[in-house]
């Protein structure tokens, strides 16, 4: 009887001891191993969608492509798109404008365009102000910040766009230079 208890007594700490391990391994990849806005080491940004594509250079900005998206040049950007329902438009422009810009320009966008709230969000490293609205009746989410004097927008366009796997995935590809 005596051996029979020790036995269990070890078995018991076995499983404690597995089980331990297996939520100490699983807790590692949590925070501080997701992927990050931008791929470049900012802010953990939680289910960032896989896509497959190849990545598209400009001089102002960088983003994966996904596959069966047409792309463009655009003035100090690039815009992604597919037919006339999606797109995702990243452009860099200007110079020796305030910190604030950014927050201005979405707060008018947002009062000419009936948009939603302006919220603020933490993006590629950087304080971007964004708004939701209809044009040309597409849904559209429009953000807006500032780096080093230039301003910046992203355009996400389409039905549902914001839960679209590859408007999100190429959402979170941009790399600002």
């Amino acid at each position: 009887m005596m051996k029979n208890k020790q036995n269990l007594k070890w078995y018991a700490l076995a499983l404690v001891v597995t089980f331990m391990t297996v939520m100490l391994i699983a807790g590692c990849g949590s925070e501080s191993d997701s992927p990050t806005a931008g791929d470049a080491g900012e802010e953990a940004t939680p289910d960032i969608p896989t896509i497959e594509g190849e990545r598209y250079e400009t001089d102002t900005v960088s983003m994966i492509i996904a596959d069966g998206w047409d792309v463009m040049d655009i003035s100090g950007g690039l815009q992604a798109y597919q037919g006339i329902s999606k797109a995702v438009e990243v452009w860099v422009r200007g110079s020796g404008l305030a910190d604030d810009a950014g927050q201005k320009s979405i707060e008018n966008f947002a009062s000419s365009y009936d948009g939603t709230e302006v919220e603020e969000i933490e993006l590629f490293g950087l304080t971007f102000h964004a708004t939701t609205y209809i044009f040309s009746g597409l849904e559209q989410t429009k953000f807006g910040a500032v780096k080093d004097g230039q301003q910046i927008e992203i355009t996400l366009a389409g039905e549902n766009h914001l839960d679209d796997d590859e408007i999100m995935g190429m959402f979170y590809s941009i790399i600002l230079k």
